[in-house]
């Protein structure tokens, strides 16, 4: 399993956490915590090189 992997499960989970985490991703979004398609292919390139 990689390091950085979260754990995955296969249970099922509730309506309302479901929803929170969309809604925790929304907000993500909406404050500019991500990154783009070429800020990824630019740290995937960069992996390599360590």
């Amino acid at each position: 399993m990689l390091k950085y992997r979260r754990e995955v499960s296969f249970e099922r989970i509730s309506m309302e956490k479901y929803n929170k985490e969309i809604d925790d991703s929304i907000a993500d979004i909406e404050v500019g915590n991500y990154h783009t398609h070429e800020e990824v292919n630019t740290m995937i390139k960069q992996w390599g090189k360590r």
